[in-house]
């Protein structure tokens, strides 16, 4: 009798223990589910953002009453992302060429800094839909402005790109046989070309604009080209969840039409500066 009680003891307790694992696996799951979704991005509370804050209008620095902030068009696109994701976020600011490593080895959750989806970069990252588009232009000395109205004319001059760029990209596929020079921010571009140190410099038409606006002695040539990208997205770890790249994405769709405006307000933004 007693071993008839022991035994079915011995059962209850190994079926609880049982339960308990099972339940628990369940738990598991459930939580190695929600850390790689929203509900854990959410729980996080906090995302850390990759970006280059030395490119107006789209991010750079602006010191106003003593306080230096980062501003920009894409600050106002990220500051709807955040807020859609339910999370705030911590900016990064570092060189471009940094920025798809940092987010390979997990020092940041994404980049937003006018960043193109090329074949390469997809290979190390996934990007959302895209935001923004325009074109590139070449800006040169203003007292040499008639010397450069000519792709020929730049065939074997010295031009300037940032590096990693879409712009790099271009001037290696048009101009096989320039000199090429890379850089890591768009004033460092504009202060080697007013400087002598290359004969033109390749950007997009905002940054262009801004940065002939604030060197009198530089100006655009009427040379525009187009890269072979979408435009401008943004780019997350390689495997990101669905849920969260939905959510990004309709963020971008609904943002699209006030994107144009935060860009003219960051340009006016920067001529005050």
């Amino acid at each position: 009798m007693k071993k008839g009680i022991l035994k079915s003891l011995t059962g209850m307790a190994l079926t609880g223990i049982l339960a308990i694992s099972l339940a628990g696996c369940g738990t598991t799951e459930k939580e190695a589910k929600a850390k790689t979704g929203l509900a854990g991005l959410q729980d996080k509370g906090k995302i850390v953002v990759g970006m280059m804050a030395a490119t107006p209008p789209y991010e750079f620095h602006s010191v106003e009453g003593g306080k230096d902030e980062i501003v920009g068009s894409d600050i106002k696109l990220l500051d709807e992302v955040s807020k859609d994701l339910g999370v705030k976020y911590e900016i990064k600011d570092m060189d471009f060429d940094g920025l798809l490593v940092a987010l390979q080895a997990g020092k940041i959750d994404m980049i937003v800094s006018a960043i193109s989806p090329t074949e390469e970069r997809e290979k190390n990252a996934d990007f959302t839909n895209v935001y923004y588009k325009d074109r590139h232009v070449m800006i040169v000395r203003k007292s040499e402005l008639d010397k450069f109205k000519s792709n020929d004319s730049l065939k074997k001059a010295r031009i300037a790109a940032i590096k990693s760029s879409v712009q790099e990209k271009i001037v290696e596929k048009e101009f096989p046989n320039a000199e090429l020079k890379l850089l890591g921010k768009s004033t460092e571009l504009a202060m080697d070309l007013a400087a002598n140190k290359v004969d033109a410099v390749l950007v997009d038409r905002p940054t262009a604009t801004l940065l002939v606006k604030s060197n009198p002695s530089l100006a655009k040539t009427e040379l525009l080209f187009d890269d072979d990208t979408a435009g401008a997205a943004i780019a997350m770890p390689n495997g990101t969840d669905k849920e969260v790249m939905d959510k990004i994405n309709k963020t971008i769709e609904r943002t699209k039409p006030e994107y144009e405006k935060w860009l003219t307000d960051a340009m006016g933004k920067v001529k005050q500066n």
